[in-house]
């Protein structure tokens, strides 16, 4: 566990790969709670669009991670490439869960725009199928700093492990 926490540290290993590795590692020696945590960061959060039919309720929003809310905008990714609005009360917010696996996030840090595309499947299975993806537009720094957060997180929990075994 030791290689694996120092491959994640100095980012030799990718997110997605080090979480698909530790996880089978990290059965009986950290909590239900958090090995659902890691499976929801590696495969996304299926409870995503709970978020956006929240309509603020605080107690319902306590279930997602903060660091995935994001200051963001809602769009629909056309077949053609363009962004077109969204009028769903739904999607007119100012914070955004990204719900997204972590390999979607580091995906979308690629895009060579100041701002990346994140695809919310979630929304686009909700109400827009067929007509092309939902997705969020974000600056850049937010998943940098989802991914930093997430990054410390899991390094913290193997560090329990380790200290468990």
């Amino acid at each position: 566990m030791q290689d694996l926490k120092r491959k994640i540290t100095n980012k030799e290993l990718e997110l997605p790969d080090a979480l698909a590795k530790a996880l089978p590692l990290l059965r009986g020696l950290v909590s239900d709670e958090k090995l659902l945590w890691l499976a929801s960061e590696l495969q996304g959060y299926p409870n995503g669009l709970e978020f956006f039919q929240s309509k603020g309720n605080e107690a319902a929003l306590k279930e997602f991670p903060n660091y995935r809310i994001v200051t963001g905008k809602i769009w629909l990714l056309t077949p053609q490439g363009t962004l077109a609005e969204l009028n769903n009360p739904m999607t007119n917010r100012d914070r955004v869960f990204l719900s997204a696996p972590v390999s979607w996030l580091e995906e979308a840090l690629k895009d060579p725009n100041d701002t990346c595309i994140v695809d919310m499947a979630e929304l686009t299975n909700y109400f827009a199928k067929g007509v092309g993806n939902v997705v969020c537009e974000c600056p850049k720094e937010h998943l940098r700093g989802i991914l930093s957060i997430f990054r410390q997180r899991f390094i913290q929990v193997l560090d329990e492990a380790s200290q468990s075994n």
